[in-house]
């Protein structure tokens, strides 16, 4: 059965990349399979994953949170070794986007195997549109061929790679960024029925979600007819951040981003490795889905409409009650009318919640919320001389029809307001 996501609390020199599983057949015709045995019973659990897109960086977070969210990344691979383990997993496979492009640092290429050369079980990396298999690829890098463990490998060659006897993969891999076809289309085409295990490994978007006419989108139609005659018994998908079931089998999954990529009304469910049990006794067949959480980090949105300093506290006791701090990037869409003073308020309390979380960006930019000066600006400022008539030239600049100057006025009486304390 499939457990539903809410219910749960040697290397190739001729390849210049490691390619230690060979397709059985990579030439025209039906892939027929090797390592099937008439009649037997075949049971397999392992952990499927994908978009870990390492070397990826966010233009939101500053120096200082983006190598913690660069070494959250690291570690959410190291963490699903250590469940590779707990779950007895026989095998990992990653579909697609190991690998954020073809730049990455060799340090982040190296640490990366070194990471997957301590699960101890095979690891099978198939190339996505981050990192195609391609003349310029990670796959065909000096780096990559030197460090590459013996239990690590590519599925470069579309079609059937066993793992062992009993257990298949179909690979569909990206030669290149731009396919122009279904990739798992053609491979399912090629496939004899077989009574071993099959798991299909393919990236890209599915046309039931993805609007369009991309030639490239994979069909679930066929994905699912597949699966129904027997064909595949799962097929793990990459390129979707959050985990997705996909059609009406059980069987197709997207297991989502290892660790959060967007913000949370982009990206749903990221930060999950599915665990995947796969039984097959003749023609009687069964399958476990059970997503785990590796991720760590969020990129949480919060939406406030503020009036007063009413609103602007509840928005304090909002924020408060985030926990982990430290490891939230926080998305502010903030609308609404305040004064200056309320402003400078509103302005402290962002200053406070940039030192607590690590990273505060307003998404929809500072003009949703509007700041008019009034009266009531002038009169708790509470000061005389000179600096009364310059906060009286301020307060009537801001009313200018020149915008750049209104703003600059405002922001000039905020500050006068915080300098002198009185913020009512």
């Amino acid at each position: 059965m499939t457990v539903p996501l809410f219910d749960l609390p040697g290397f190739d020199p001729d390849q210049t990349q490691p390619n230690r599983s060979r397709p059985v057949a990579a030439g025209a015709g039906r892939l027929e399979s090797p390592g099937s045995v008439a009649g037997s019973a075949h049971e397999v659990t392992f952990l499927h994953t994908a978009d870990w897109q390492l070397g990826m960086t966010r233009r939101h977070l500053d120096a200082d949170a983006a190598h913690a969210y660069t070494a959250a990344r690291h570690e959410a691979v190291e963490r699903i070794g250590t469940l590779a383990a707990e779950v007895d997993a026989e095998f990992v496979v990653v579909s697609g986007d190991v690998f954020e492009d073809h730049r990455v640092s060799s340090k982040i290429i190296r640490r990366t195997l070194d990471a997957l050369g301590a699960y101890g079980i095979p690891v099978y990396l198939l190339p996505g549109n981050h990192d195609p298999f391609d003349a310029a690829g990670i796959y065909r890098s000096r780096t990559f061929a030197q460090a590459c463990p013996d239990n690590v490998t590519v599925l470069s060659g579309a079609g059937v790679h066993q793992v062992r006897a009993g257990v298949e993969l179909i690979a569909a891999p990206w030669s290149h960024k731009q396919p122009g076809t279904d990739l798992v289309a053609a491979q399912v085409a090629r496939l004899a029925p077989a009574d071993a295990i099959r798991v299909m490994v393919g990236h890209g978007g599915v046309d039931a979600l993805t609007p369009g006419g991309d030639e490239a989108l994979i069909g679930l139609a066929a994905v699912e007819a597949a699966v129904d005659g027997g064909l595949l018994d799962y097929v793990a998908l990459g390129d979707r951040h959050s985990v997705t079931s996909v059609g009406t089998t059980g069987r197709v999954w997207y297991p989502g981003a290892h660790e959060v990529t967007n913000f949370d009304h982009i990206e749903q469910e990221p930060g999950h490795v599915l665990a995947v049990t796969l039984r097959r006794s003749g023609s009687s067949r069964d399958v476990d889905v059970v997503p785990h959480r590796v991720g760590q980090w969020s990129f949480r949105t919060v939406s406030a409409d503020i009036a007063g300093l009413a609103d602007i506290e509840a928005l304090r006791r909002r924020l408060d009650d985030i926990d982990d701090k430290p490891r939230v990037v926080l998305g502010l869409r903030l609308v609404g009318s305040v004064s200056v003073t309320e402003g400078a308020a509103l302005d402290e309390l962002l200053e406070e919640a940039a030192d607590r979380f690590a990273s505060v960006t307003r998404p929809d930019g500072a003009e949703d919320l509007v700041v008019v000066a009034d009266d009531g600006d002038l009169a708790d400022l509470g000061v005389g001389g000179y600096v009364r008539e310059a906060a009286e030239e301020l307060f009537d600049r801001s009313g200018s029809t020149d915008l750049d100057e209104a703003r600059n006025a405002r922001d000039a009486l905020a500050l006068l307001h915080r300098l002198t304390g009185r913020i009512r």
